[in-house]
């Protein structure tokens, strides 16, 4: 792999992808709806133009819509997610790509967390299947990297994960957090690793739906008292009893996905959270207030 395509190359993951790539002295060419990527493109409008001096051996798509679940978040999962799903195959195509590495979702398993299937969820399993049916009849690989939840140094994460940065706001501060209690676990992996996990299936020859999860689940709880430990700025978790329970999750077993790539996180939880407080940007998480 000497280039290789970003579809949201500005995203938290897209970002991430782009810096280890260039580490590993791969060329990129960023797609989004940014002025200032190397080909214009957004989810939601069919339209996309490939100057024929472009080309990529790999195409990563980083880029998703996380609308909720009224209709109109529905209809922008749906567009965003699925539907684009045609006109990334074509922009696959017309670079010339051997392969798409897609950031898929551990919330396409609707066995993930019963009772809450999302249109996030959804959309993002559909778009699997339209990808597998359109790339197989253009003889393209096809890889799905199902992720669980992703965290990074940099605070974006809060936008999905708004109780780890609470968490992060809380224990940087050394301020007591209330909580409620844990009736299961819950599975990061750092932003870093993840990047790593999509450029490795893209090197190797690995193809379908591949759930990747860390060794490492852990309660809201466990990841608090981590926090406050790692930080060492005194406060600590408050259980409230009243306040409704964080619900079990079923996360997928990502042993079987890392033996296939031959890749294993390098980086728990615990490490993750001195990334953050050595780099300090722990003032850019939050929000300190959450219902």
């Amino acid at each position: 792999m000497k280039t290789a395509a970003v579809v949201g190359a500005r995203s938290m993951l897209g970002g991430e992808l782009v810096k280890r790539l260039h580490e590993r002295g791969i060329a990129t060419v960023t797609i989004g709806r940014s002025e200032n990527d190397d080909i214009a493109f957004d989810l939601t409008d069919a339209a996309v133009s490939v100057p024929a001096s472009i080309n990529a051996d790999v195409v990563f798509h980083c880029a998703a819509s996380f609308a909720g679940d009224s209709d109109d978040g529905f209809r922008q999962n749906f567009a965003a997610n699925a539907e684009s799903a045609f006109a990334v195959a074509g922009l696959v195509r017309d670079l010339k790509a051997t392969a798409l590495i897609y950031a898929g979702s551990a919330s396409s398993d609707r066995t993930l967390d019963p009772g809450n299937f999302t249109s996030y969820g959804l959309s993002k399993g559909i778009a699997e299947q339209l990808f597998d049916w359109a790339l197989q009849r253009q003889k393209i690989r096809f890889c799905s990297l199902r992720f669980t939840q992703l965290f990074d140094v940099g605070g974006r994460c809060c936008d999905h994960q708004a109780w780890f940065g609470r968490i992060i706001a809380y224990a940087s501060r050394g301020e007591d957090i209330s909580m409620p209690r844990s009736d299961g676990v819950r599975n990061f992996l750092h932003v870093r690793d993840a990047a790593d996990v999509m450029i490795r299936a893209a090197e190797s020859q690995v193809a379908g739906v591949l759930d990747i999860a860390h060794p490492e689940s852990l309660t809201i709880e466990q990841i608090a008292d981590l926090a406050f430990n790692v930080f060492g700025q005194g406060g600590r978790s408050v259980i409230v009893p009243e306040k409704t329970p964080f619900r079990p999750i079923h996360f997928p077993d990502g042993a079987d996905a890392f033996a296939r790539l031959g890749l294993h996180p390098a980086i728990g939880m615990r490490d993750g959270i001195a990334m953050i407080r050595d780099a300090g940007t722990a003032p850019a998480f939050g929000p300190m207030d959450l219902t």
